[in-house]
């Protein structure tokens, strides 16, 4: 069996997030990819520009695979999930999860549609919770649910997760209202006393179909989300990662219960799974990367997060000069891809004039300034949490205007931002150059990867 380039590079990007969803890399592990890697022929080159993947983009990718290919992927993920003598929970379920998401056809996985999405990081907490989701009020799946809600609770409970239901959410705070509207004071002390009034008289006006609605598809669907059907969404592994989060979208087949059931049965047996169809020649193949290790080997050192975090203080403070990736999202976030992942943090305009410098390689003098204030505009809109364009004309007019110190304190920010992280090896994403001439940023633009350029545009 052959595997073409692509594919290489999306199974070098699930093997390696595979590896490390419970948080710990170690010998067994690095053995395990090393063999697939050399059988296969993925080259270093596949798996540098595997970091630049998302999750969802490499399952993508797989799906495209025959049967054949995508039961050897399998025999992969079980042989890896075992390597290291233990299997984590995370492990069954980022593997049963890649297992649906592909869609590997076994008699296990008929009745259960599910897939991948992988988003930039929610304002809110949702790494053990489940959340019930659809497009259009379902009244017989509604009807279902309350049903079985306390079995439905019960089994994710021993999963280890939590059901966020939004009718029983609301049933809830409205028998508790006083407490609710008490309890922002102290937990959102920034909100007014009219505030306040209004929360609790909105409350009444908001039905979990349209809290349903507004919050889950509305919200999320801009993120990149696609929920056709009534499904169950919850957040895969439990990596923290600076810039992306990955989904599954499980969707609700006929018996929300009968499907969670079935989708923790097979999670449960992931491992046990004998997936058939492959030749002897694809049986030799897949032995020849799986191949035992030494377990002498098996003793080295555990490889953890906290060992990223080493080895990014010794870079920022050793001189290193090799320059990393600055991945763009599309609401202007910025990332240091090869400094695990730092944020480069700044506000919503600083963002937006740095990127417009990214744009521009030839340099802007800062005087003329003024002429790329429609282009200015419409990445600060992008990318800005006001939904006001007066204000965001405003902010956009003082700074090309000059208004104050603006453009000081925002080029500041922008400095900042980058020597906080970097220290002396900052200068490449600055925005330099003579005064009164140009303004560049010299990083080299192969190195500034963007998400999706064309929501700037």
């Amino acid at each position: 069996m052959k595997f073409k380039e692509n594919h290489k590079t999306a199974l070098a990007k699930v093997l390696s997030d595979l590896v490390q969803c419970d948080g710990i890399v170690n010998q067994g592990e690095i053995d395990f990819l090393q063999r697939v890697y050399d059988t296969l022929g993925i080259t270093a080159a596949s798996r540098k520009k595997a970091t630049t993947l998302s999750l969802s983009d490499a399952v993508g990718m797989l799906k495209n695979l025959g049967k054949r290919e995508k039961i050897a992927i399998l025999r992969l993920f079980q042989t890896l999930s075992l390597s290291d003598d233990s299997l984590d929970p995370n492990e069954s379920l980022l593997t049963t999860s890649l297992l649906l998401s592909i869609d590997v056809e076994l008699p296990e996985t008929q009745g259960i549609k599910a897939h991948f999405v992988s988003i930039p990081n929610l304002n809110f907490d949702t790494r053990n919770a489940v959340l019930y989701v659809e497009a259009e009020y379902d009244k017989a799946v509604n009807h279902r649910i309350l049903d079985d809600y306390d079995s439905i609770c019960k089994l994710l409970n021993d999963a280890g997760r939590e059901f966020f239901y939004l009718p029983v959410v609301m049933h809830d705070l409205n028998g508790k209202r006083a407490t609710f509207i008490q309890a922002l004071t102290y937990i959102e002390p920034t909100l007014s006393d009219e505030q306040l009034d209004l929360i609790d008289s909105g409350i009444d006006l908001m039905s979990s179909a349209f809290l349903s609605k507004e919050i889950f598809l509305n919200y999320l669907n801009t993120n990149g989300l696609n929920i056709n059907k009534p499904s169950f969404f919850f957040r895969i592994g439990d990596k923290n990662t600076d810039n992306q989060q990955d989904f599954l979208i499980l969707e609700i087949e006929d018996d929300p219960l009968s499907t969670l059931q079935h989708f923790f049965a097979l999670k449960d047996h992931i491992v046990s799974l004998q997936p058939q169809g492959l030749s002897q020649k694809d049986e030799r193949f897949l032995q020849k990367a799986m191949a035992a290790p030494n377990d002498a080997e098996k003793e080295a050192l555990n490889y953890t997060g906290f060992h990223k975090i080493l080895i990014d203080t010794v870079l920022k403070y050793t001189g290193s000069h090799e320059a990393s990736r600055l991945y763009v999202t599309k609401r202007g976030d910025l990332f240091l891809t090869d400094r695990n992942n730092a944020e480069v943090k700044m506000p919503a305009l600083s963002k937006a004039l740095y990127i417009l410098f990214l744009f521009h390689e030839e340099g802007i003098p800062l005087n003329y300034l003024n002429d790329y204030k429609p282009e200015l505009f419409r990445i600060y809109r992008q990318i800005s949490t006001y939904g006001d364009n007066t204000l965001l004309n405003q902010a956009v007019d003082n700074l090309t205007d000059f208004v104050g110190s603006t453009m000081n304190a925002t080029l500041s920010r922008i400095k900042k931002a980058f020597t906080d992280i970097l220290g002396n090896n900052a200068t490449p994403y600055l925005i330099q150059g003579n005064r009164g001439g140009r303004k560049a940023i010299p990083l080299e633009r192969r190195l500034a990867v963007f998400e999706d350029r064309s929501v700037f545009e």
